[in-house]
């Protein structure tokens, strides 16, 4: 391959110079090494620097230059040896250098030629730190040091000055130092807020950004796109979709709803807070659509609870011939799942084997917890055991599936097999606990279950959740630890919820202790003054042992200070659509049929006679109200 065309008229005019006797002179030396060192003759760059009788500061840095941008291993290197051995360098020979060295990831060696700089007459520049500060990564010292010879050298005028110290400080995880930084910054211009802003979203801060995303405006910075995605971001992690509405003004106002990109994290704020009618108005309005947009209002709709909206708009996708990707397939899977739709389930599953999305992880997890749900545990064994890569999600699905259907020993032994692995990619988390202490909890091992939390705690160093603590106090009230249960209720290190406490009503209710059931509806019914599930389970209880007095007193009580009890939502698939059914709701035309055939069906029972007995004493009950 013949070299390029200025290199080869390089070397005539160089041939030309060693033949004319011209080869002293700098002027035409230094176009000629220019040349070599852009078309990657550093070779004879070299050797023609070390012809020059008298090579000035721009030929030697012309060199360097070459050597510190090269990617061919070795010239780096070389390029600190010229460094070292020219007799006079200025801030380009020293920048240069630097750069280099934090190109190559030697951020070690950056700093160390930094501090070295700053021995000799040639003092560091605006560029100098703006290459340096990043190179500083999680050393607070250095990073100290740096900003403080900073400031002494007053380079802050350089806006990129400052926004590569908030950078830094942010990285430290410093956002207050980083704040400091950007309010002493001279010039704010457009990257330097929406540095701040990117850094506060990552760092956990979300909630400064839209507070900061006003201020920006006040000052007369326009924002552009990169300052509406970060702060829709930041909105999205706090769910504050009022202030998205704002967000999604300024937008319209600035012209950027055309851009997908936004018009997809709009889409995602909307879904994150519920607000399914901006979100679905959004999405009929947007001229472009691809599949995150589509995956987006499929994945909020879902979330929502409108599992029904969430597979038409799936159906509109395949219609508009638009390929969905395995985190489509995620997101409807996971809704058929929440609805025990096997069906459809099983239509998406196979779509996905015609897309070649079936073994992909995301989707395939998402199968495997479909199937589970759907109590086919075959299915979701089978699933599970083809694929070819099984992430932490994957064996979640399959440990929390096994303990919910009733197969605790399985469930166990298979969270033995992962640990046996020591996969890299493969560590328990906070949900693989949920599903083995369930595992433990339905298969009444106190001890194992006991284990299995201090192992959480003490190996893996989880921090326990409401769910852990759930899943450990219903453990201890099956077993009928009852007293155990309520000390570590006693002990817990945030406030009792709702499930906390109705597990434990469920555990007094199984094991007949009416005194502490008392105890725990009262407190149930102070912290959920609107939520009276616990006052009667309580009233079943007083039911169960015929105090029909007490009985009434607790819901009359109930009823005249205005709570009730949230009400139960019921699916099932007929003949292929999926009929849903809401406790205390209007009876429909088929009300009569359905309760003639329930009435059947309680008749047809094994212990029918007790049976018939224990509706005898509700219905007199019921009716002596």
């Amino acid at each position: 391959m013949p070299p390029p065309l200025s290199l080869l008229h390089a070397r005539k005019l160089h041939a030309t110079l060693l033949k004319s006797g011209h080869h002293g002179d700098a002027y035409r030396c230094n176009l000629l090494l220019r040349a070599y060192t852009r078309g990657g003759a550093l070779a004879d760059a070299r050797d023609l620097l070390d012809l020059m009788p008298s090579p000035t500061l721009v030929s030697y840095n012309t060199v360097l230059s070459g050597y510190a941008s090269s990617s061919t291993p070795g010239l780096l290197d070389a390029a600190l040896h010229l460094l070292d051995a020219m007799p006079e360098r200025d801030s380009w020979s020293w920048n240069t250098a630097i750069s280099g060295l934090a190109r190559a990831g030697r951020a070690h060696d950056a700093l160390r030629r930094f501090l070295q700089m700053t021995r000799t007459p040639v003092a560091p520049d605006a560029f100098t730190y703006s290459i340096v500060s990043p190179c500083c990564g999680v050393d607070m010292g250095s990073a100290r040091q740096v900003h403080s010879r900073a400031l002494k050298a007053g380079v802050f005028a350089d806006a990129c000055v400052g926004t590569g110290f908030i950078k830094l400080y942010a990285e430290l995880g410093l956002m207050e130092d980083a704040r400091k930084v950007f309010d002493c910054m001279p010039l704010r211009d457009l990257m330097s807020w929406n540095v701040l802003l990117d850094c506060g979203v990552r760092s956990g801060e979300a909630g400064s950004c839209m507070k900061e995303f006003l201020s920006m405006t006040g000052c007369g910075v326009r924002p552009d796109e990169f300052t509406f995605a970060t702060v829709l971001n930041g909105l999205a992690e706090r769910s504050a979709g009022l202030e998205a509405m704002q967000v999604h003004s300024v937008i319209l106002k600035s012209g950027y709803l055309r851009d997908l990109f936004l018009c997809n994290s709009l889409l995602d704020v909307y879904g994150r807070c519920g607000y399914v009618d901006l979100a679905k108005k959004l999405f009929d309005a947007m001229l472009e659509k691809d599949v995150v947009s589509w995956t987006t209002v499929i994945s909020g709709l879902a979330a929502c609870g409108y599992q029904a909206d969430a597979f038409d708009i799936f159906c509109q996708m395949l219609k508009a011939a638009m390929p969905p990707n395995s985190f489509t397939f995620g997101s409807i899977v996971s809704s058929c799942a929440y609805v025990n739709d096997l069906g459809s389930g099983r239509q998406c599953h196979a779509l996905a084997v015609k897309h070649g999305l079936e073994l992909v992880p995301i989707a395939a997890s998402c199968f495997v917890d479909m199937y589970s749900k759907c109590a086919k545990m075959d299915d979701a064994i089978r699933m599970f055991e083809i694929m070819p890569q099984r992430d932490i999600v994957a064996w979640n699905a399959m440990i929390c599936g096994l303990a919910q259907n009733g197969q605790s020993v399985r469930s166990l032994e298979l969270y033995d097999e992962m640990m046996r692995l020591h996969h890299e990619s493969v560590t328990p988390n906070s949900v693989t606990f949920v599903g083995v202490l369930s595992a433990c909890s339905h298969a009444g091992d106190v001890q194992k279950g006991c284990n299995y939390f201090t192992q959480m705690v003490n190996d893996f160093h989880i921090e326990p959740i409401s769910e852990h603590y759930t899943c450990l106090i219903d453990l201890f009230a099956r077993a009928g630890w009852l007293d155990e249960a309520e000390e570590i209720i006693s002990n817990l290190p945030f406030k009792h919820d709702a499930v906390i406490l109705g597990t434990m009503l469920n555990g007094c209710r199984k094991y007949g202790n009416l005194d502490m059931a008392k105890r725990f509806a009262k407190r149930l019914l102070v912290n959920n003054p609107d939520n009276a599930s616990g006052v009667f389970l309580l009233s079943n209880m007083y039911i169960a042992n015929e105090e029909w007095n007490n009985a009434s007193e607790l819901r009359d009580a109930a009823i005249s200070s205005g709570t009730h009890k949230v009400m139960g939502n019921s699916w099932i698939d007929v003949g292929g659509q999926v009929q849903c059914f809401k406790a205390g709701s209007s009876p429909d035309a088929q009300f009569e049929q359905i309760y003639d055939v329930l009435q059947q069906l309680q008749l047809m029972m094994v212990d029918a006679d007790k049976l018939v007995t224990r509706i005898n004493s509700l219905c007199t009950y019921i009716n002596s109200e």
